[in-house]
Formats: C-alpha cells, sequence, structure tokens
C-alpha cells in the first residue's frame, strides 16, 4: 500500500512540474539592459535584475524615494512639493544625510550584533564591524543595505506587529539598495565606491536567504511557494549579485577590505570524501551519456568540476560564507534550466551542492533551506534516482520518510 502511494505521489509530482517548467520564462529572453541604463542611453555591464517572487509581487512593488528612511519625517513633503526620483544612483551619491532615529537603531544594532552575520573569523568581524559601517557614511546604496539586513535580522528575532514591521523596513531599504547595483560604474570611479559595491553585494546575498526564510514563517500552507521555484530564484538573484561582486573585486587592488579577499587557510575539520562524491557523480554521468545522446555531458562535467572545488574547501574546515555563493556563479547558464526542468540527474547534483547550505544553518539568515530543499527533491526523484543522494542524506542528517521506508523494507 506504501508503494502504491509513494508511486502515485511521484507521479502527481512529475505531472505539476512539467506544467510549472511550461510556464517558466526563460532568462536568455529577457533584456539585456537595465531601465536605468536605458534612462541614460548607456549599455550596462550587467544583465537585468532577477525577479524574486517573493519580494517583487506578495509585497507589492516598492519605488525608492529620495527619502533617507522610510519613517523619515521629510518623507511625504518631500514627494509632495517635487517629482520622486525613481532610480537615484545609491552608491554614487557622496552627500552626508541626517539619520533618523529609526536608522540610528538599526545602525547600532549592526554594530553591535549583525555584522556577526558577515564574518566567519575574527579579523573580517572587525571590517564588517567598524570599517563597512564608515564606508556606508558616505555612500548611501551600502548604508540602506546595511540597515535593510539589520531590520530583517531584528524581525527574525520580533514578534507579531514588531516582526511585521521590520519586515517592512527591511524590504524597503532593500529595495533602494538595489536601485544603484545596475548602473554600470564608470571607469575611473574611486576604489572606495568599488569597495562599497563589493560589501553590498555580500549584504544583498545574506538578506535575500534570509528574507525568504522568515517571511516563510508567517505564509498559510496554501500561500507557501514551491521550495525549489522560490530557491532558483534566489539562485538566480544571487548568479547576479556574484557576477557584480567579481567585476568589483577585480577592480580594487589593495585595501582594507584585502582579509575578505584572502581569508587564512583553515585547518582540516572532518575527512575528506569529497573526492570519491565526486567521482561517483562523474562516473553516473558518464553512464547517462551512454544511455541517452542527448544527455548534457558537457553541462553537468562543468557544474560537478566546480562542485568539487567547493567540497573540497569544505572539507578542509572552510568557512562556507566565503565560498558557498560561488558555485551559483560558475556553473553554466544552461545549467541552471536543467534544474528548472527538474531534469533527475541536475537535481541529483544539487542535493550535494545543499551538504555546503547545510553547514550554515546556524545563521539565522540560512536556517533550514538545505533539509526544506533536500527534501523537496527526495520527493521529486523516482526510487531509481534516490540512491544517488544517499551521501548528502546521510551528511545532512535530512529524514525523507519514503527513502527510509525502502531501507527499512
Amino acid at each position: 500500500m506504501q508503494l502504491c502511494e509513494s508511486k502515485s505521489s511521484w507521479s502527481n509530482k512529475r505531472r505539476q512540474t512539467s506544467m510549472q517548467s511550461d510556464r517558466r520564462v526563460k532568462y536568455k529572453e529577457q533584456s539585456s539592459t537595465c531601465v536605468h541604463c536605458l534612462d541614460r542611453k548607456m549599455l550596462s555591464q550587467y544583465p537585468p535584475r532577477p525577479r524574486l517572487t517573493r519580494l517583487d509581487n506578495k509585497h507589492g512593488s516598492f519605488i525608492p524615494s529620495t527619502s533617507t528612511s522610510p519613517s523619515s519625517p521629510t518623507s511625504s513633503t518631500s514627494q509632495s512639493n517635487s517629482q520622486p526620483q525613481e532610480h537615484p544612483p545609491c552608491l554614487s551619491t557622496h552627500t552626508e544625510e541626517t539619520l533618523h532615529l529609526k536608522d540610528l537603531e538599526l545602525m547600532m544594532h549592526w554594530c553591535t550584533t549583525t555584522y556577526k552575520s558577515m564574518a566567519g573569523n575574527p579579523t573580517s568581524e572587525r571590517i564588517w564591524q567598524t570599517t563597512i559601517p564608515q564606508l556606508s557614511l558616505r555612500y548611501t546604496g551600502l548604508r540602506q543595505g546595511i540597515l535593510a539586513l539589520s531590520a530583517l535580522h531584528l524581525a527574525s528575532t520580533s514578534t507579531s506587529s514588531r516582526r511585521w514591521r521590520y519586515l517592512e523596513t527591511a524590504r524597503s531599504y532593500q529595495a533602494q539598495a538595489l536601485a544603484g547595483l545596475g548602473i554600470e560604474s564608470a571607469e575611473d570611479a574611486p576604489e572606495e565606491e568599488i569597495q562599497a559595491t563589493f560589501a553590498l553585494c555580500c549584504i544583498m546575498i545574506v538578506f535575500t536567504f534570509g528574507f525568504c526564510q522568515i517571511d516563510s514563517e508567517t505564509d498559510s500552507d496554501e500561500d507557501q511557494p514551491d521550495v525549489l521555484d522560490e530557491f532558483f530564484e534566489v539562485f538566480q538573484l544571487t548568479r547576479w549579485l556574484v557576477s557584480i561582486l567579481v567585476a568589483s573585486m577585480e577592480r580594487i587592488t589593495a585595501s582594507e577590505l584585502d582579509p575578505l579577499f584572502h581569508p587564512e587557510d583553515p585547518l582540516p575539520t572532518m575527512p575528506d570524501m569529497s573526492r570519491l562524491v565526486i567521482l561517483s557523480l562523474q562516473r553516473q554521468n558518464n553512464l547517462e551519456a551512454m544511455r541517452d545522446v542527448t544527455h548534457e555531458t558537457d553541462l553537468y562535467d562543468s557544474a560537478i568540476e566546480h562542485l568539487s572545488h567547493a567540497l573540497g574547501l569544505l572539507m578542509k574546515g572552510g568557512e562556507p560564507k566565503v565560498f558557498a555563493f560561488w558555485w551559483s556563479f560558475r556553473i553554466p547558464a544552461e545549467f541552471l534550466e536543467l534544474l528548472e526542468l527538474r531534469r533527475p540527474f541536475a537535481l541529483v547534483v544539487l542535493a550535494h551542492y545543499v551538504v555546503i547550505l547545510h553547514n550554515l544553518r546556524s545563521s539565522w539568515w540560512m536556517g533550514d533551506w538545505g533539509n526544506r530543499i533536500l527534501q523537496e527533491i527526495g520527493d521529486i526523484l523516482d526510487p531509481n534516482w534516490q540512491d544517488l543522494i544517499n551521501w548528502p542524506i546521510d551528511a545532512t542528517g535530512c529524514f525523507l520518510p519514503r527513502i527510509d521506508a525502502r531501507v527499512l523494507a
């Protein structure tokens, strides 16, 4: 009886995901130039920001104003006396502004608590606690990013109406902070401006995972989005942010942020099983190529090779915050399409990547993202494929009822 229910559940899931994939809009069909750059008649070096439904649809679109704070007493008068500036160039604004009391609360929370969310060691802690806030006094976009993540952190520990207010504050600041990231930096931009861009991208990556994690706790069962659909949106946005981050790093020569680029070599903390795991995935990739002439062998090879590097760093005791999100940037864009189509072997590879996310579970902004993704993958995969995710299950301790029931049988 249990086996029949399992097959029926799996069949229904495959039909559902097939219908979902038909409705998806391919990234390559989008425009390659952002609206900010169209207004200025120049080409952007970055593609348009990918959408995140939970931020862009559920709460309504937010148009940033020139006000410093969503609760600033000057916001209403400035909007009534002049036309609102729809997309201010946040990162290039050098004017000093008087912070609202609410902003002071958020900045104080950052400097005492939230900065630890970004750091992986004592050296980087000092940078995120002091250097980055000082830099944000000269670059509005970075300051708004700091305030957004600080508000989100407070929302994670608040209840009822205070939680909702902090979430709304976080969302509005996030929208303002992101507004300037699609604008191509001038070739002669000061290095401090590039540093601010780098720091803001790091903060926004953490914010994206954290917002979905915290906001989902208020969803009813029927309002909960598909876990993989939401993760793929987060994944695309992370990939976009990392692309800007990488471009920023290439233009930063020497600065106080250097320890963030070159962390100290860690000591191994666990037996290195990653090479055996990667060899198993590569072997399976070759088998799939022999079984199916349409199998995208090279795409999988690339994704597995980059995964090998990330897992190797994890096994050597590396701080996951440093390298966890590079995989999203390095894998081919076509591999993301295979994931969105729920191709079984692509999901198997993703399940192995989830082990890295699982090692960030103690961070308030990551939480159980890893387990939720792995459970969804286990629910989608045909039993014949589930044997290929045994290592991620063992490494994370994730409970998958169908697999466990099959083992007991």
